[in-house]
């Protein structure tokens, strides 16, 4: 049997990676690991390791917190997934061995393939990319783009929602926090150009799938997807969203502002993968 291939998910943050991670989940040519974004190479960066192990202890706390639920199914689920969690603690307490990284991803048994789906990933350095496209023999990348504003928007509004008081006010405050210079976390989260050059430079163009939330939903795309994972397509559930942020539309004064803090992101998107979106173009024609 041919060694299971590893998918790398660098992101974009908002732009339909949870519902990827829960496709191929679902696939049976697939075996996805319970903890959707092990965020195990960013820390390899940072070297923050007893940082994230107590985000992954919380993470498990909150799990355990709700049995009993009432409902044997969900309890089998959640009980795996402190399983998962458990797994993944011991192997962040290694501090960086790639051995045992790939072996819990490798342990979900999958028969073809497996993954990592971390929208932080899209921020990674190039010696970190190809480090990870060593991890081979069969290394798979995936960036998912959507509408830089509507990604951006959406990111802000999850983060508004979080805070007490006014919604509106405080989705305008954090706006304001990004595109002053004052936010770099969701700056970084916003700069596809960036990603798109660490990426030619350091991966082979034939282990790289750029898609786009705004299609990422079309039987073609699933198709093609699927195609380049190695998988046998399979239909979606494409009807339905996956974690919908609260609604809020941006004020005239907003949207023109952010567009243009925006502008390089889709030139550069444009310049590198051609024909965009009708949305993007709509934004775009909206620059000129």
């Amino acid at each position: 049997m041919a060694e299971t291939a590893i998918m790398f998910g660098l992101g974009a943050a908002k732009a339909g990676t949870t519902w990827l991670y829960r496709y191929l989940a679902q696939h049976p040519d697939v075996a996805m690991p319970a903890v959707k974004e092990l965020h195990w190479f960013d820390t390899c960066e940072t070297g923050k390791w007893a940082r994230q192990v107590t985000r992954m202890d919380r993470e498990r706390a909150r799990r355990a917190d709700r049995l009993p639920t009432g409902d044997a199914g969900q309890d089998r689920r959640l009980k795996r997934e402190i399983r998962a969690y458990d797994a993944w603690i011991d192997v962040l307490k290694t501090r960086g061995r790639d051995t045992a990284y790939v072996d819990f991803l490798r342990g979900t048994g999958a028969v073809k393939l497996t993954g990592d789906i971390t929208p932080a990933y899209g921020t990674l350095g190039e010696d970190s990319l190809r480090r990870m496209e060593r991890l081979g023999p069969v290394a798979r990348f995936v960036f998912l783009m959507r509408d830089p504003l509507d990604r951006l928007w959406s990111n802000v509004r999850m983060v508004a929602a979080r805070d007490a008081g006014d919604f509106a006010a405080n989705a305008g405050a954090r706006l304001d926090q990004v595109l002053d210079g004052r936010d770099e976390a969701a700056a970084l989260r916003s700069d596809y150009a960036t990603t798109l050059q660490r990426t030619a430079r350091a991966l082979n163009p034939a282990n790289l799938f750029l898609g786009f939330y705004e299609t990422l939903f079309d039987r073609e795309t699933i198709a093609a997807l699927c195609g380049f994972l190695g998988i046998a397509p399979r239909p979606a559930q494409t009807g339905v969203r996956v974690l919908p942020g609260t609604d809020l539309k941006m004020t005239e004064g907003q949207r023109r502002r952010a567009l243009a803090w925006l502008a390089p992101q889709y030139a550069a998107v444009a310049a590198r993968c051609g024909p965009l979106p009708r949305r993007w173009t709509e934004h775009m024609e909206a620059l000129a």
